[in-house]
């Protein structure tokens, strides 16, 4: 978007339009009524955001050392200052320089002024009678900074001459603007020689306020055209504390990316040039002055936005409409699998058509082979503690294994070590009971050895009980009981017997 560029001297005011680097010609306006309305016409036929950028010898610094504030603090500070400095001008700002590192850390400030309105407030006035966005009001010591950033020295005197205003001299320590002033050039001065007599005059100058620490060199750069430098390097001469540099303009002005041509050594299209590519955050119009600006910049960010959120909802129907192709092929793709298990499921019925059994009747066998899953473990579940133990006791043999189950019924084992008979149709219902009759044989034990014997048949019980089964010996090797005798259970030849019968109950109630 292209820019209005105006520049605002004592005497003299022009216009002009800056578009990608380019500044077109220069149309002045002068103070008067007839001035004014050209200004109006050419206000009328360009629109675009204003910059006004001043060089007038009304331009006032004052620097402060102030205490380090926030918020309304600050801003009352500020403005007891402003009131106490310049009260009689709107046209006023304030810089932080820098924060100072020792004490307690004040801030460094430099207060400046435009201390003639009357100068300014007809041209703003035209410009805010016709809705003219203007985006400040600048001066040329503001706006020069960026030229001294490449420049190695903490003390910098830059020198440009403005046709329409006069010699503008402004002090830069360490890259800070300390110091400014304007000396108008006489028309039976030069460039060169006005340049000689004021550079030795504010070096002076700026000693005598101790701006310049003695011992330490003032580097004088000077913005001119090739044809002035022959002229001025023959006036001026380096000493020990004042080092002059020359600043080619038509070099300056291709670094910063300006396509104008300088004919001669006037700086005012450099600084419009600056102003439109690096308009700095601080300037001297209020609120009042920069309120359709401010509009401006409000529509474009709307603009902006309703542009970002239009690219957001084209790129959210873009993916909605990649994602419905997905699912349309997706969907095409279930259908062709549904399709081909409809056919495999028509072709088993088909298969199976001749079956004499009904849906029902195998519903209902299925159902019922569930339920006695569930009713009673299977076997190998059963017998499963047995196995264990009979691996764990080598010397037993096992010759007969017998086993019943009682349905529904909690059996209760009985007192004697006879079988007892299945529970009665009255008892208590529960979950199955399970009989397993053992009948085994020891081995590997010698004559005689019967406590051994016993002691080993009886680990083989409690190993039994531990896999939790209720066991009930019905007949053992030895008669150990009260009534029993030994010798009797002594076979021909006093070989010890070695059957033993067991009785295992799962589910019994003992």
């Amino acid at each position: 978007m292209g820019k209005t560029l105006m520049f605002l001297s004592a005497e003299h005011f022009h216009a002009c339009t800056w578009r990608n680097g380019t500044l077109s010609g220069a149309q002045s306006f002068a103070d008067s009524h007839e001035g004014r309305e050209q200004f109006v016409a050419f206000l009328q036929t360009h629109r675009d955001p204003a910059y006004l950028l001043t060089d007038l010898i009304e331009e006032d610094f004052r620097h402060e050392i102030a205490p380090h504030l926030r918020g309304s603090e600050r801003a009352g500070l500020i403005q007891r200052k402003f009131e106490q400095f310049y009260r009689n001008s709107p046209f006023r700002q304030v810089l932080l320089l820098q924060r100072l590192k020792e004490g307690r850390r004040d801030d460094d400030l430099l207060f400046s002024a435009l201390t003639n309105p009357a100068l300014i407030l007809p041209w703003l006035g035209i410009m805010q009678e016709h809705l003219i966005p203007l985006a400040g009001v600048y001066s040329v010591p503001n706006i020069s900074a960026p030229l001294t950033r490449s420049i190695p020295s903490n003390h910098i005197l830059l020198l440009s001459w403005e046709k329409h205003a006069g010699l503008r001299e402004t002090y830069f320590d360490a890259k800070l603007l300390r110091f400014s002033r304007l000396t108008p050039i006489n028309a039976d001065s030069s460039f060169s020689k006005t340049v000689a007599t004021e550079a030795l005059r504010t070096q002076q100058y700026l000693k005598n306020l101790s701006l310049i620490p003695a011992g330490n060199m003032l580097d004088v750069h000077i913005i001119c055209h090739a044809r002035d430098r022959a002229e001025l390097a023959a006036r001026l001469s380096d000493s020990s504390d004042i080092h002059y540099t020359y600043l080619d303009i038509q070099e300056l002005g291709q670094r910063l990316k300006s396509k104008t041509a300088y004919e001669d050594s006037d700086a005012t299209p450099l600084f419009l040039h600056l102003l439109a590519i690096h308009p700095p955050p601080n300037q001297y119009a209020d609120h009042n002055h920069t309120h359709f600006f401010q509009l401006l910049k409000i529509r474009r960010s709307l603009l902006w936005l309703s542009g970002a959120l239009t690219a957001a909802c084209l790129l959210w129907s873009a993916a909605n409409v990649w994602e419905g192709r997905w699912l349309e092929n997706d969907s095409e793709f279930l259908k062709r699998q549904a399709g081909k298990l409809s056919q495999q499921a028509q072709q088993i019925s088909r298969g199976y058509s001749n079956t004499p059994a009904s849906a029902s009747d195998m519903k209902a066998a299925v159902l019922l082979v569930r339920k006695l899953d569930n009713y009673s473990p299977p076997p190998q579940n059963i017998l499963a503690g047995l196995s264990k133990t009979l691996d764990d006791f080598p010397h037993i043999r096992m010759d007969k294994l017998s086993w019943k189950m009682y349905a529904g019924q909690v059996y209760t084992a009985p007192d004697t070590a006879a079988p007892a008979a299945p529970p009665s149709a009255g008892a208590a219902a529960n979950s199955p009971a399970h009989i397993i009759l053992l009948d085994g044989e020891l081995t590997g034990f010698t004559a005689g050895d019967y406590r051994n014997m016993l002691n080993y048949l009886g680990s083989f019980q409690q190993a039994l009980a531990r896999h939790g089964y209720s066991v009930t010996a019905l007949a053992m090797p030895l008669d150990i009981s009260p009534k029993g005798r030994i010798a009797a259970s002594v076979g021909e030849g006093n070989v010890l017997p070695t059957h033993f019968s067991l009785r295992l109950g799962l589910g019994i109630t003992p």
